[in-house]
């Protein structure tokens, strides 16, 4: 059936909902209405909804049986009981889209088979962690809200190291196509930022169990030092941003949210459009320089 078209018995779409945004609201919603157990248990996990062909619930005309199967870590397989299935059967019923045509009946579990799915992630392993601990221990050291955000600082982290990591392969590419192999060593750099880097890179040497960096001196300077690079800098950057205030207002936006980060502060929803905007001004502004180098 076409996208949007409906049925005229009964009204429904025959749609399936987006599973993974499904599973996304179903998560949020559980902890909403309080049920940890239930959320703990299906964090990492993935959920599959299964319309059964045209096999009528009996509940509302014309609409499917439906069931939702939950492919979970097979160590979380003896946590589920059937108040949990009956629960969780209500739950994912209440939050499939009423115009969808599908009554969910029945939800299942089974084990996550794919190597993806297999390796347990860090959150994964704190979920893990969090059941096996007692209530107390939950409620006074680790409650829910500060789990949740932590989940939340993940995705801001990610955003972050990106931000950062893309700005230091900028700085890498243009200085070392217009100055040369020896590139850091010609860059304009007050000595703090340069006795910085040579204390990192040394310390660095001596722990040998941390992962090095590379030879790029780029990679041991600070955020914020970034932008100072290329405002000292400006004749090798000024091709690529409409001017230096715009580029370095940027820079230290993103630098004030990182060290929110960096000292475990919660970054709130005004710091995340900052970190959001900012950093797709800076991809799209170089994309259409890029585009314009290349033709």
């Amino acid at each position: 059936m076409p996208t949007g078209e409906c049925m005229v018995s009964g009204g429904f779409t025959y749609e399936k909902p987006d599973e993974n945004a499904f599973f996304s609201i179903l998560l949020k919603y559980l902890r909403a209405e309080g049920e940890e157990k239930i959320a703990d248990l299906l964090a990492g996990a993935r959920c599959v909804i299964n319309p059964a062909g045209f096999s009528f619930s009996r509940k509302r005309w014309n609409a499917i049986w439906t069931s939702v199967r939950f492919y979970v870590p097979i160590e979380r397989l003896s946590l589920v009981n059937d108040e949990m299935k009956k629960k969780l059967r209500s739950y994912c019923d209440k939050l499939m889209p009423a115009e969808a045509g599908y009554d969910v009946m029945k939800v299942e579990f089974a084990p996550s088979i794919s190597d993806d799915e297999a390796r347990e992630s860090l959150v994964e392993s704190l979920d893990q962690t969090t059941a096996a601990l007692s209530q107390e221990v939950i409620s006074q050291l680790l409650p829910a809200d500060v789990r949740e955000r932590g989940k939340e600082m993940a995705e801001v982290y990610l955003y972050l190291y990106c931000v950062e990591n893309s700005l230091r392969l900028l700085i890498e590419k243009v200085a070392a196509e217009k100055l040369g192999e020896d590139f850091f060593s010609k860059l304009q750099l007050n000595k703090g930022i340069r006795e910085n880097v040579a204390s990192r890179k040394e310390e660095e040497s001596k722990n040998r169990w941390l992962r090095v960096r590379g030879d790029s001196g780029i990679f041991y300077l600070d955020f914020d030092d970034l932008g100072t690079i290329i405002q000292n800098n400006w004749a090798l950057f000024s091709e690529y941003f409409p001017d230096q205030n715009w580029i370095v207002t940027k820079v230290k936006e993103l630098a004030d949210c990182r060290n929110l980060v960096a000292h475990n502060s919660y970054v709130q929803s005004h710091e995340k459009d900052v970190i959001r905007t900012n950093y797709v001004s800076i991809l799209r502004q170089l994309d259409n320089v890029m585009k314009k180098k290349e033709n």
